[in-house]
């Protein structure tokens, strides 16, 4: 059963030498839909810039995506967008 997803981030992700990071590393994250996503890389450094949405509130989007970069090697950013619905 899928549940209703009530908020929308912004999750930006770097990593330099960790595990992969490609557009379908957001992929990953249960629970979520990825509205876009975009991949900058330079030689081993990599940046992902996500926007998806959510069921979890915010704080606890913001752990869980922490947990899940950490990890991979990755460092994690999480800026809370709109509430949906």
């Amino acid at each position: 059963m899928v549940r209703p997803v009530d908020h929308e981030s912004l999750v930006i992700v770097l990593s330099c030498g960790g595990s992969p990071l490609d557009a379908a590393a957001l992929d990953a994250l249960a629970v979520t839909a990825v509205r876009w996503v975009r991949v900058e890389r330079e030689g081993d450094a990599a940046c992902l810039a996500g926007r998806v949405c959510h069921d979890d509130p915010p704080d606890r989007f913001r752990e869980r995506v922490r947990a899940w970069a950490a990890a991979r090697g990755w460092a994690v950013t999480v800026a809370p967008g709109r509430r949906l619905g």
